[in-house]
């Protein structure tokens, strides 16, 4: 107990013994910084007093404002997040719509009198005017929207 009190008495004693620094010139010319004022007493020297920095104190905030930050952040996150991914479905989407369309154009070249699937799931023919019209719309929606 005697040590610990003594110790932290000689840490308080220190602090405040080194809290000033003196400053002065000598007969050379040359200036000096110490903690100690100079020996020749002749010599006038400037004591500069050092303050301690004052201890950082951070804004207090209470709990339940820190929560909602913190509740502000993650749906932020959350929000762009989602918009993200909704982007990328729609990328995906984009993607097989060319897919199909590119593939759908395919089979109109391949000719033949053929059974073609509209987008209903319906089967029929297409005639030669059918097929150039289709043929025509495939291609003016694979140069607008696939790269």
């Amino acid at each position: 107990m005697y040590r610990i009190l003594f110790f932290s008495l000689c840490l308080i004693i220190s602090s405040t013994s080194f809290a000033a620094i003196y400053h002065w010139v000598d007969l050379e010319g040359t200036t000096n910084y110490s903690q100690r004022p100079p020996h020749n007493k002749s010599i006038p020297s400037q004591k500069i007093i050092i303050n301690p920095p004052a201890a950082y104190t951070q804004p207090q905030i209470s709990i339940q404002d820190s929560a909602n930050e913190i509740a502000k952040s993650n749906t932020a996150r959350k929000e762009a997040n989602d918009k993200i991914q909704q982007q990328a479905a729609g990328e995906r989407a984009m993607r097989e719509r060319c897919n199909t369309s590119r593939n759908n154009l395919a089979e109109l070249d391949y000719g033949g009198n053929r059974l073609y699937k509209d987008a209903e799931g319906n089967y029929a023919r297409l005639s030669a005017e059918d097929k150039t019209q289709q043929r025509e719309q495939l291609q003016a929606f694979i140069n607008e929207n696939c790269s």
